[in-house]
């Protein structure tokens, strides 16, 4: 829900109470409040209220026509020999198609043999098993078993290769054409098994990859921790001075190291991407499967269409076009939090005036913190102590236009949606009786309200963007990076703020891999960064940024000491480290190395072989440096780098632009094995 409707909603409102004489009282009441579960109860016990919400279907609806002559333009494309072309139309078809019709398995079919053409096996193998899915004829079974075998020989899958052709044989017997036909093609199939036969062994058994994504590997842990399952075993939960939770290093870590690898709790995709990206994990879809009842999203596989729907979609499914704005608002995902917890986990949480155990909110009983726990999500700072009551009302509204939709598809027992999608299963339907606001009943709506309130005040100081890389092929210094969807990460939330990081976190799907950027010793707290990098930003405006949405004063190292933006950092003379006290050694004046001497404490020391060992260092850095910002992303790339970054960070004070230069263009390595697409 956007901005300009709860200003609507809010206006409307303040009229009618004004109207009736209350307006005042409303605001007095509304202001003593204390939890969000009476926030929510103050506004929604409103007669003024309950007609200000429009509350109805609005979603993407299958259409079998418009499939079919969709699934016609990807035959014309396929005839002029625009394979790539009739993919795109094929998936069109595939997307509108209504689940039982009949096009969909030849759409299916149809696409299968677009890319068996442009050489993708194995997404052709995909949709060949789509089709089978979707009861595609009998009498033509034959053609997709025939073709599993071509693209099983061009894999080098020789024992599913030669049982494909056998099956083709076989489904003959039910092929609609002439004895002689059937003869012939019984023949070229014994012939094609005969070929299959020399297939060597050695020959390279290809893998049937995932290609529903735009990444690399998914790095791992060395090891994981045993309390924080995502998290590496060097880094543990403690309270910081300001007593907050952080996290922090309980050995030395060193440049490059992984320390968080994170499935978030739940996440949601900005309204743009809806048919690029799956809607459950967030990845790039090139071979699209649609969802059951509605042609308004995507996903990448069988299972993340089946864990969504479980999840969330079908609560979602007829209504999305009404409650995800476009400009990216937070509360779809504070309301879709409350639908992958489920409303007897959601009922289970009270709020409490009790003081809480911080540094163990949100563990289960065996000690463990989550990421996919909603207590580990529900413990997470929310600053409603810090709002106005203006902020809150306002975001009060947008939870209770979400309450109106749970109440809509029937999350507290039977829908009032009128074409509701199949399969629709709500765990309190036994339980409530959706008839009558019982007492019962309003509890449970203000209880979840109360939820979704607190989790819209809790996001924007919590949840972490889903990332893509923007790869500039022909000029990569310009590429960039863009926002796909926001995910709720209950461990990463826990990493405050500074405005020179000593992490940097990338998105392989919806999954955020945080790694060390700098050198962290041992009992030092890790830092991420909120959106104001001290080189990009002057101190007055991180300042107010970070006040304005994260109600804190930042006294990092870079703002204590108003570290210069970038063009002004040092980059020619270099204040090295005292090997006394850390102190700034400063090049003497004639060079005089061997003469150094510390500014804070005095120490003299020799500095030349330092200095002698970074010029050695400093033309394999460049050489590397030059080929990163040209699209290089090798792996002696990688290893020069985190070398020379090692070596300066032991030995160099910061800011110094070398630094800089270096971890951007190490992170620029690594923004090309994560999620990455060229522009």
């Amino acid at each position: 829900m956007d901005q300009s409707q709860v200003a609507r909603i809010l206006t409307s409102l303040t009229d009618k109470l004004k109207s009736a004489n209350i307006y005042n009282e409303f605001i007095s009441d509304f202001g003593k409040c204390s939890t969000d579960h009476d926030r929510v109860a103050c506004l929604y016990n409103l007669p003024q209220v309950q007609d200000l919400f429009l509350v109805e279907e609005k979603f993407k609806s299958k259409c079998k026509r418009e499939a079919e002559i969709l699934r016609g333009k990807g035959n014309e494309r396929f005839k002029a020999c625009d394979y790539a072309g009739a993919v795109e139309w094929y998936t069109q078809s595939i997307i509108k198609a209504p689940d039982d019709s009949e096009n969909l398995s030849l759409a299916y079919n149809n696409r299968s043999t677009a890319n068996f053409y442009l050489k993708n096996y194995a997404q052709s193998l995909q949709d060949i098993e789509l089709a089978f899915m979707h009861n595609y004829p009998l009498k033509s079974c034959y053609k997709l078993y025939q073709r599993i075998g071509r693209c099983m020989y061009y894999l080098y899958r020789k024992e599913e290769a030669i049982k494909a052709f056998q099956q083709t044989i076989e489904a003959l017997e039910m092929a609609d054409m002439p004895k002689d036909s059937k003869s012939n093609i019984r023949s070229d199939m014994h012939k094609v098994i005969e070929q299959c036969s020399s297939i060597d062994s050695k020959m390279v058994n290809m893998p049937l990859k995932s290609y529903n994504c735009c990444h690399k590997g998914i790095p791992k842990l060395s090891k994981a921790s045993m309390k924080i399952p995502c998290l590496s075993d060097c880094v543990e939960i403690r309270l910081d001075s300001y007593g907050g939770r952080g996290l922090f290093a309980n050995r030395n870590i060193e440049v490059g190291e992984v320390l968080i690898v994170e499935t978030p709790f739940a996440s949601a995709l900005l309204k743009e991407f809806n048919l690029s990206h799956c809607q459950f994990c967030c990845n790039r879809v090139k071979l699209p499967i649609p969802c059951k009842s509605c042609s308004g999203v995507i996903f990448c596989s069988l299972h993340c269409r089946e864990a969504a729907w479980r999840k969330f979609h079908w609560a979602e499914c007829h209504i999305l076009e009404n409650i995800q704005s476009d400009k990216g608002d937070l509360s779809l995902l504070a309301t879709r939090m409350i639908l992958t917890a489920g409303l007897e986990e959601i009922i289970s949480i009270e709020e409490s005036d009790k003081e809480v155990d911080i540094l163990n909110a949100g563990m289960d009983k065996d000690g463990v913190y989550a990421s996919d726990n909603y207590k580990s999500a529900y413990s997470l700072v929310n600053h409603s102590n810090d709002r106005t009551v203006a902020d809150l009302l306002n975001r009060t509204i947008s939870a209770l236009y979400h309450l109106k939709y749970l109440e809509f598809v029937g999350f507290f027992g039977n829908a009032d949606i009128k074409s509701k999608p199949t399969n629709i299963a709500c765990e309190a339907e036994a339980d409530c009786d959706p008839t009558s606001n019982s007492d019962e009943t309003l509890h449970k709506k203000f209880c979840v309200g109360g939820h979704i309130l607190r989790n819209i005040m809790m996001l924007p100081c919590n949840a972490h963007e889903v990332s893509e890389f923007a790869l500039n092929e022909s000029n990569p210094a310009m590429s960039a990076t863009k926002e796909l969807a926001a995910g709720v990460y209950p461990v990463l939330s826990l990493i405050n703020h500074s405005c020179d990081p000593s992490v940097v976190r990338h998105s392989y799907g919806n999954l955020c891999i945080g790694r060390a950027i700098r050198s962290i010793a041992a009992g030092d707290e890790l830092k991420d960064n909120y959106g104001a990098l001290y080189p990009t930003m002057d101190l007055e405006k991180r300042q107010s940024t970070l006040h304005s949405q994260y109600f804190f004063k930042c006294s990092c190292e870079a703002c204590q000491g108003d570290w210069p933006q970038y063009f002004d950092i040092q980059c020619d003379r270099p204040f090295f480290r005292c090997t006394g006290c850390d102190g700034h050694v400063p090049i003497p004046p004639g060079n005089l190395t061997e003469q150094a001497r510390c500014i804070a404490c005095g120490q003299q020391q020799d500095i030349t072989q330092t200095l002698l060992r970074m010029g050695d260092m400093e033309e394999p850095y460049k050489q590397a440096l030059t080929s990163v910002i040209d699209g290089g992303n090798s792996v002696s790339n990688i290893t020069t780098l985190l070398s020379y970054l090692k070596f300066v960070e032991k030995h160099v004070h910061r800011p110094w632009r070398d630094i800089n230069d270096c971890q951007e263009a190490f992170k620029q390595c690594l923004n090309m094995h994560a999620n990455c697409y060229p522009a």
